[in-house]
């Protein structure tokens, strides 16, 4: 008996599942009865955000954009004066 025969032998589907494939958004999904279950609500509505809650959130935002900006180009503006001062004399 040669060494390909005994390995193509060795193997045995037995039918367990070890890895479930069946992933939402992939072709051939197939969507079972438990997932059907634990599905959210269609008739529970989604709380909007109000307008001035929307402006408190961009300003924010943009608050932490500036000071993350500013200290990034603090860093820069040292880096250049180290190298110009005391490296480069």
């Amino acid at each position: 008996m040669t060494r390909r025969q005994k390995r193509e032998n060795d193997w045995e589907d037995d039918g367990r599942t070890i890895v479930n494939m069946n992933v939402e958004g992939m072709p051939g999904y197939i969507r079972t009865f438990d997932e059907q279950a634990s599905a959210p609500d269609p008739a529970h509505k989604r709380e909007m955000v109000s307008p001035h809650e929307t402006r408190m959130i961009i300003l924010a935002s943009m608050k932490w954009a500036f000071l993350y900006s500013m200290g990034i180009s603090l860093l820069i503006v040292l880096f250049i004066l180290f190298c110009v001062k005391v490296w480069l004399v």
